[in-house]
C-alpha cells in the first residue's frame, strides 16, 4: 500500500521539486538560454501547409524538461511562445496555442526530469539496462507529446480559434488537414527519437560539467526513483 500511495503522490512531488530548481540563480540563467535557442531554431520551421509546421525546437524544451523538471518546463515554454509572438506576430494571438507549447516541456519534464544518461554511459556495457530505460523514457515521453499536444489539443485550439474568429462553429479545414498532420507525425516521430537519444546526452554530460547541483536538491530528486 506504501508503494502505491508513494506511486501515486510521486507526479505531485516532481512538480514541487522541479518549483525548487527556481531558487537557483543557475536555473533562471540555463532556462532563459535555452528559451532563446527555442526561439532560434523556432524561427528555421519548415511550413508544410498553413497551421502545420516541422520544427526541432522540441530539442531546447526537451532539454530543459529533463534538467529542470516539468514546473520550469512549463514556464519555459509559457515564455518562449509569448516572447515569440511579440517578436513575429502570426495572426491573433490565441492563450490556447501558449498553454499547447507550455505543456510540451512540461511533458517532457514529467519523463525525463532526472534521467540518468549521458555519453559516457551509452558506451558502458555494464549500463546497458540503465540507458536502456532512459532510451524508453524518451521514445515514450516524444510519444506522449505528439498524441496529446500534435493530435489533440492543436486541432481543438485551432478549431475554438476559428470557430470565434468566424463567430460560429468552423472545423472543416482542421478535419480536411487532419490526415496530413498524422502523417507528418508518423514520419516525424521516428526521426525526433533520434534527434532525442543522440542530443540529450551530450545536453546532460555538458550540464554535468559545467554546473554543480544543489545536494539538497539532488537528493530528493534521487528519492523520486
Amino acid at each position: 500500500f506504501k508503494r502505491a500511495a508513494k506511486r501515486i503522490a510521486r507526479p505531485f512531488r516532481i512538480f514541487k521539486i522541479s518549483a525548487m530548481e527556481l531558487d537557483n540563480i543557475q536555473c533562471i540563467a540555463v532556462t532563459a538560454m535555452f528559451i532563446a535557442l527555442d526561439l532560434a531554431i523556432k524561427s528555421l520551421s519548415i511550413t508544410v501547409i498553413p497551421n502545420l509546421k516541422i520544427s526541432f525546437a522540441f530539442l531546447a524544451k526537451a532539454s530543459v524538461g529533463m534538467i529542470y523538471g516539468p514546473t520550469v518546463g512549463f514556464i519555459e515554454g509559457f515564455l518562449s511562445d509569448i516572447i515569440g509572438y511579440l517578436i513575429k506576430p502570426t495572426g491573433a494571438f490565441s492563450p490556447l496555442f501558449t498553454l499547447v507549447e507550455a505543456l510540451s516541456p512540461m511533458i517532457f519534464g514529467l519523463f525525463l526530469y532526472n534521467l540518468k544518461l549521458s555519453r559516457k554511459e551509452i558506451r558502458d556495457k555494464s549500463l546497458q539496462k540503465q540507458n536502456f530505460k532512459a532510451f524508453v523514457k524518451i521514445v515514450l515521453a516524444k510519444l506522449t507529446v505528439v498524441v496529446i499536444c500534435n493530435l489533440i489539443l492543436t486541432p481543438i485550439a485551432l478549431i475554438i480559434s476559428n470557430s470565434m474568429e468566424a463567430g460560429q462553429f468552423v472545423y472543416g479545414s482542421v478535419l480536411t488537414d487532419y490526415p496530413k498532420r498524422l502523417i507528418k507525425n508518423a514520419i516525424q516521430y521516428p526521426v525526433d527519437c533520434v534527434m532525442l537519444i543522440a542530443v540529450l546526452p551530450i545536453v546532460s554530460t555538458a550540464y554535468s560539467a559545467v554546473f554543480k547541483r544543489n545536494k539538497k536538491l539532488s537528493e530528493r530528486k534521487e528519492n523520486l526513483e
